[in-house]
């Protein structure tokens, strides 16, 4: 019995949300219908019209604020239940003031007569003028559509005049219905925009400062699980969410509803998934959607826990050092490649983290040359960026002709042996011997195998591996399609073919929402988070 009373307690706010929702669908109707003719004249025998209508306008308006405080009862929000009463006993004098609607008026009152007693269950702090959902947002818009056409319907004879909106006459309620509607029309295109380009929690959860991109730092060194990707969380370009321990941490952005986690937890085990539902709570407590982007399939049971929904997004290529080799045919491009880059005079070397300043301007040069080559621009979230403090935090393999760096690829390792390392950033100057990217790659798997690494992560094939098949999910035919034919766009065959040359293992990536978030929409939200928006998405920046 105690399991259920607290399964009934859990239920309470979903409850009086829907029948606060109903209570404002109520309010709404009668406002937009003829009130009873034989009440209304008593009503004018004691009280002035312009009373009478501002009491029904004012009915309205609180019809309208039970539908929106209805989002926020659902939500638990402490504010919400406070004004949800009050604007049920004002409704309830309202509905006593507008036409002697006693039933309504009492309907009104048993309702916060049921929610008074129940403030312990709305438990959450309250957020001022919160963004309404997509789903809670259509519905409202449904009903103030079915309200607006029920009392065009009830006063259909009523021939329109411009006097109707200033008229305050009580045998001419179509004045008030016509001020209410347009009234009821523009709140609900405000509530509307407001919920569309909301970003609820951006304001407070902005980008890591120092202390916490050096705390992040302090983690990764004693980490029992970080994949290399880890690292991006001290770009200082995402929000940081810590365990209660300090010892594990998640990044993540804020884009419109969308609160997006890059990559899995790092630190301690133990505390993955506590860290994950502490995520997904904070995201929902502002009523955003948790999103998990470029993870690996050991974190699909978790997922799957929290009650998401998800879908491949593509592969990355990674490259068991142990089993690489240079030897046979297919291997036959690669040993041509490395070949003539040493006939070219290429020396590969890797500077270990904290060497990558004394070289900095040479870095640079290589790093503008290749972004003027390529007309691109910085990326930033799922992928790092040149800068000289997040070059020095792992080791950079360089390439160096006549001892001047003409390609390099900083390199971030795993928590342990068998995470391997993965490459982040990847340039070369335009003046460089052709196929030095392959030479550098081929070295620098060589070095992490004689470094004892076990892997080296060459980065995601966006869209990779993705089944065009009769019975797979939209998302994913839409995304084969796109990868097929987008060439013209982005290279996404030709990405892929370039890394095959290496014989990788192509291990799937994906992404997780709740199954109400449209994976499309999310997923579009990391590309303008890593291209830093429309413009360097399109090649434009």
């Amino acid at each position: 019995m105690g399991r259920l009373g607290g399964l009934a307690f859990e239920l309470t706010p979903q409850a009086f949300a829907v029948i606060t929702f109903t209570a404002g669908v109520v309010v709404l109707a009668s406002a937009a219908t003829p009130a009873f003719s034989h009440r209304l004249v008593l009503l004018d025998r004691l009280l002035h019209p312009v009373l009478i209508d501002l009491s029904h306008f004012a009915a309205s308006v609180a019809g309208f604020l039970l539908l929106l405080l209805s989002a926020g009862l659902w939500r638990r929000r402490r504010g919400a239940y406070w004004a949800a009463l009050i604007v049920l006993i004002v409704g309830a004098l309202l509905s006593l003031l507008k036409g002697l609607d006693w039933e309504e008026a009492m309907e009104l009152a048993a309702v916060a007569a049921l929610l008074a007693p129940c403030r312990a269950a709305f438990d959450r702090r309250s957020r001022l003028s919160e963004p309404l959902r997509p789903t809670w947002l259509l519905l409202v818009g449904a009903v103030v559509a079915a309200v607006l056409w029920l009392g065009f319907f009830a006063y259909r004879d009523v021939a329109y005049r411009d006097e109707l909106w200033w008229t305050f006459l009580t045998d001419r309620q179509a004045s008030g219905f016509l001020r209410a509607a347009a009234v009821l029309a523009l709140l609900t295109l405000v509530a509307a925009g407001r919920s569309l380009v909301s970003a609820p929690g951006a304001r407070n959860h902005r980008p890591a400062g120092p202390e916490q991109v050096a705390q992040v730092l302090d983690l990764l060194k004693t980490a029992d699980r970080a994949a290399p990707e880890a690292w991006l969380a001290a770009l200082g370009d995402k929000a940081l969410m810590f365990s209660p321990s300090g010892r594990s941490v998640l990044a993540y952005r804020v884009r419109g509803r969308r609160w997006i986690a890059m990559g899995e937890p790092a630190g301690l085990a133990s505390e993955r998934r506590e860290l994950l539902w502490a995520f997904a709570q904070a995201a929902d407590g502002y009523g955003a959607a948790p999103v998990f982007y470029s993870v690996g399939e050991g974190l699909l049971a978790d997922l799957a826990t929290l009650g998401l929904a998800v879908r491949k997004v593509g592969e990355t290529a990674v490259i068991d050092t142990a089993a690489f080799s240079l030897e046979g045919k297919a291997r036959q491009n690669l040993r041509t490649a490395v070949n003539r880059a040493e006939r070219e005079g290429a020396v590969f070397d890797i500077l270990p983290p904290g060497a990558a300043s004394a070289v900095v301007t040479e870095l640079k040069a290589v790093s503008d040359a290749w972004l003027a080559h390529h007309k691109g621009t910085e990326k930033a979230f799922s992928l790092g960026r040149f800068h000289p403090a997040w070059l020095d935090l792992t080791p950079v393999a360089v390439v160096r002709v006549e001892g001047r760096i003409v390609a390099f690829a900083n390199l971030m390792p795993g928590a342990r042996p068998q995470d391997g390392l993965a490459v982040d950033l990847m340039r070369h100057a335009p003046d460089a011997p052709p196929g030095v990217m392959d030479y550098l790659f081929v070295r620098a798997i060589q070095w992490a195998r004689d470094q004892g690494w076990g892997a080296l992560d060459l980065g995601l094939a966006p869209l990779s591996g993705l089944d065009d098949r009769r019975l797979s999910p939209v998302f994913a035919r839409v995304g084969a399609l796109v990868f097929d034919e987008g060439g013209a766009v982005y290279g996404f065959s030709g990405l892929r073919a370039y890394k095959a040359k290496f014989g990788p293992d192509w291990r799937p990536r994906f992404i997780a929402a709740p199954p109400s978030t449209p994976l499309a929409l999310a997923l579009l939200d990391v590309a303008l988070l890593t291209s830093g928006g429309w413009r360097g998405m399109l090649g434009r920046g």
